[in-house]
Formats: C-alpha cells, sequence, structure tokens
C-alpha cells in the first residue's frame, strides 16, 4: 500500500505559520502537521489542530532555534550543529535536553491531540543520543510512526553533505526498530522553496510504503511552499490514492 504524506513543520511556532498551515491543509494538499511545545504560538496552534481534526499531529521536539521549556534560552543558541557537539561531548547538555525531552513529551500530552508522528526540529530527532532518549520517554505503546531520515534529492537539486547522513541516521534510529518509520522523505533540499511540479513528478514513481513531504508554510505573498500545497490539492495521482483509501 502506498500513503502519502505532506506535512508541515513548526505549528506553534507563531500565528502567523500556524495560519498558514491551516489554509495549506483546508485549501491546499496538507495532511500533517508537527507541534512545538513552549512556544509563542503552541496554544493558538493547538486550537488549528482541534478544529481540523483530520490533520495528523506529530510530535516536533526542538533542542535549538526555538524557547525552551525548561530554561530561559539554549546554550548553544540557534545552532543545530552547535547543539549537536555539546549533547554529544557535555555531560551537562546531555542532562539539560534528558529533562527537556520529558518535558516536552508531557506537555504534549497536555494538548490532549494524538500523536500520529515523530520528528525533530532541525532533523535533531536522528542525533545518537537525542534519538536514544526521546525513546526512553514515548511508551512503548506508542503506534505512530518517526520520520526517518532517507532523503531523497529533487532533480536537480543534490544533497550534498547529507547523502553520507542518511546511512548512519539509519543506525542511530534503531532505537525505533519496533515503531514504523516513513521509507522516503523529500524537500530538505527545498527548504522553503518547495515547487508543485517537481512533488508531482516524485509523485508519480513512488512504489508501496509511507513517503513523507516536508513543507514550511509560513504566510504572505513570498511563501513558495504554500503555494505549492494549493496548487497540489487537486492532483491526479493524491486524488486517485484519496479515492482508494491509501493516502
Amino acid at each position: 500500500m502506498k500513503k502519502i504524506v505532506f506535512t508541515a513543520d513548526d505549528l506553534g511556532l507563531d500565528e502567523a505559520t500556524n495560519l498558514a498551515i491551516e489554509r495549506g491543509h483546508r485549501e491546499g494538499a496538507l495532511t500533517a502537521a508537527c507541534l512545538m511545545l513552549g512556544q509563542p504560538g503552541t496554544q493558538h496552534g493547538v486550537g488549528v489542530a482541534r478544529r481540523n481534526p483530520q490533520l495528523q499531529i506529530g510530535w516536533h521536539f526542538h533542542a535549538c532555534d526555538s524557547q525552551p521549556l525548561t530554561r530561559a534560552r539554549w546554550p548553544w543558541g540557534r545552532s543545530a550543529g552547535l547543539a549537536g557537539l555539546a549533547i554529544f561531548f557535555l555531560p551537562s547538555a546531555r542532562a539539560l535536553v534528558r529533562r527537556e525531552i520529558r518535558c516536552q513529551w508531557e506537555q504534549y500530552q497536555t494538548t490532549g491531540l494524538p500523536c500520529a508522528f515523530i520528528n525533530g526540529h532541525h532533523h535533531l530527532h536522528i542525533h545518537p543520543v537525542l534519538a536514544r532518549e526521546m525513546r526512553a520517554v514515548v511508551p512503548r505503546s506508542f503506534n505512530g510512526w518517526i520520520r526517518s531520515f532517507n532523503v531523497q534529492p529533487f532533480p536537480p537539486g543534490g544533497l550534498g553533505v547529507l547523502r553520507l547522513v542518511r546511512r548512519p541516521a539509519r543506525a542511530w534510529l534503531r532505537c525505533w526498530h519496533e515503531v514504523r518509520h516513513s521509507d522516503t522523505l523529500w524537500g530538505v533540499d527545498r527548504l522553503f522553496a518547495m515547487q508543485a511540479e517537481e512533488v508531482a513528478r516524485a509523485l508519480a514513481g513512488l512504489p508501496a510504503g509511507l513517503h513523507e513531504f516536508l513543507f514550511h508554510p509560513r504566510g504572505g505573498p513570498a511563501d513558495a511552499d504554500l503555494r505549492a500545497l494549493l496548487a497540489l490539492r487537486h492532483h491526479s495521482e493524491l486524488v486517485r490514492l484519496r479515492a482508494a483509501g491509501h493516502s
């Protein structure tokens, strides 16, 4: 069976992002959104999720470029690279993110929203330490899926260093072996620049499996990801999959 998921990251970041995500779902092809806890727009984002019950919601763990729940700011600031290094080498950093993971997961539970999937802001859920710590917090009864890092390029774009991460990422996520992983991930090389035509071509050749397409709607006239979602609403492959109950 083929399942296509069009996911928007960063639900809860701010109200403008939330409203763009809601429009992408109501007027476009968006089927899922990742909720960030403890952000300026989190409560508004929860409201968006509740009034759109067909929009699947997942936990978007964050450890950089965000507002932590357990302290005033991240010691490494916005940098995912510095966060990854600190968490790997410093016991104090590992203790910090261990507390943060637990707090974020507990806050997600208070929303009352089902958790359909799990991933990380800036893909930090594939970090070997964070993957293990997140797995320790999420109950074994979790029956959703986790975002893999089997990143696929949109031609003629290239993935550069991301190609080197794909294989070790699979090893780092082995602690989630009993949880379903997405089979492919699309859009990492098109950050804030998704194109409906490229997505449509990719859809045509996909085999059976769970395939995730990643979007970052933000609103405004320059929002390429929202434009792509609106354009894809009536794409023939998506319509066919919905009719067959596969999407």
